[in-house]
Order: structure tokens, then C-alpha cells, then sequence
């Protein structure tokens, strides 16, 4: 059993606190994780997804989505987003979390990725392009309690170190992991 977990707190120290609704290449920047999320939810019976957000933000596209909610202060770190989202999971599943800010991660890597950790039999796992680790990351419940020791901006990251060989990596593109902490131009380039 597994919770997705989208992480839509947090402002960009760079961009702003409207970052997730800026337009990217016609559709805002948080709908890409959504339509991955939904995607991988069609497609994986018993996947729950929930939104760690803050108060009155994304609330019309959570409810049109059929997603969880979770409120979290204004300007907290993201040890704060981990933990409520880690709280709010199912007992005993698995938690996943996603950015929202890297529109080239599809609903089909998603899939994929999550098919492939829970075929692995490991309790982590890791979405990679290369040498370059990012998200989603996904934690057995037995990590529950490291989930909610973290403090400040540190999203879980070091719960990989030395656990290299428990960690299921799936491989993708360089352009998923890319993410968005600058205004961009229509074209979608970075202006900063």
C-alpha cells in the first residue's frame, strides 16, 4: 500500500509564493504533478494521494482531482510538509513524496517508478537521471519515525545515506527532474 504525497507548500526562495500557479507552456505548474498523481492513480488500485499545501491555496483543483488535503502554516520548512504528509498517510503504507515543480516528470514514469520499488522488495526508493538524485522518493512505514525527526529544509534525503544497496533507483531523463525556481518566459526558459 502506497501514499502519494505532493508537496505544494512551500514557496520559491527565487520565484515566489505563486510559483505552482505561474503558466508553464499553457497550463499552470502544479497541474503536471496532478495529472501524473491521477495517472498513477488510475493505474495503481489502492494508491491514495494527498496534497500537503497551504490554507486556501489549490483548493477548487484538490477537490476537482479528488485528492486529500493537508494544511501547513505559511513559510514553514519542508521537514514541516514531510511530517504532516507522513502523519496524514494510512497506517503501514508506504509514503511517497512528489515535488510539484518538475513538469517533465510524466504519469508514466510515476507508474513506473512505483511499480518498480514495489516489484524490488525495498524499503526505499529513488527516481535518478545519472549521478543527479531527486523525487519522487519513496519510504517504508517502518521509516516513519526518521520521517518525522527531520528538521528544516532536509526532505529525507539523508535517510538514503548508507542505504544504498536497500534503495530501489529508477532511472529517467535529466528534463524530469528539472524543476521550476525561476520566472520563465512563454517559452518556458528560464528568465533568471
Amino acid at each position: 500500500m502506497i501514499d502519494l504525497i505532493l508537496l505544494a507548500a512551500g514557496a520559491s526562495r527565487r520565484f515566489g509564493s505563486q510559483k505552482l500557479l505561474a503558466d508553464f507552456h499553457g497550463k499552470p505548474l502544479y497541474r503536471y504533478a496532478f495529472d501524473a498523481a491521477r495517472h498513477a492513480a488510475n493505474e495503481m488500485l489502492g494508491l491514495r494521494v494527498t496534497v500537503v499545501t497551504r490554507s486556501n491555496v489549490l483548493d477548487e483543483p484538490i477537490r476537482e482531482y479528488g485528492f486529500n488535503k493537508i494544511i501547513v502554516p505559511d513559510g514553514r520548512p519542508l521537514s514541516e510538509s514531510v511530517a504532516a504528509g507522513s502523519k496524514a498517510a494510512r497506517s503501514g503504507s508506504c509514503r511517497c513524496f512528489m515535488v510539484c515543480d518538475q513538469p517533465g516528470f510524466t504519469g508514466e514514469m510515476l507508474s513506473g517508478f512505483l511499480k518498480g520499488y514495489i516489484l524490488s522488495g525495498r524499503p526505499l526508493g529513488r527516481v535518478r537521471s545519472g549521478e543527479q538524485m531527486g523525487t519522487p522518493c519513496v519510504f517504508a512505514p517502518y521509516l516513519l519515525p526518521q520521517l518525522l525527526s527531520l528538521q528544516g529544509d532536509e526532505g529525507g534525503r539523508s535517510l538514503f545515506q548508507g542505504r544504498e544497496n536497500r534503495t530501489f533507483f529508477y532511472d529517467v531523463p535529466a528534463d524530469a527532474l528539472k524543476d521550476y525556481d525561476t520566472p520563465w518566459n512563454r517559452d518556458g526558459a528560464s528568465e533568471g
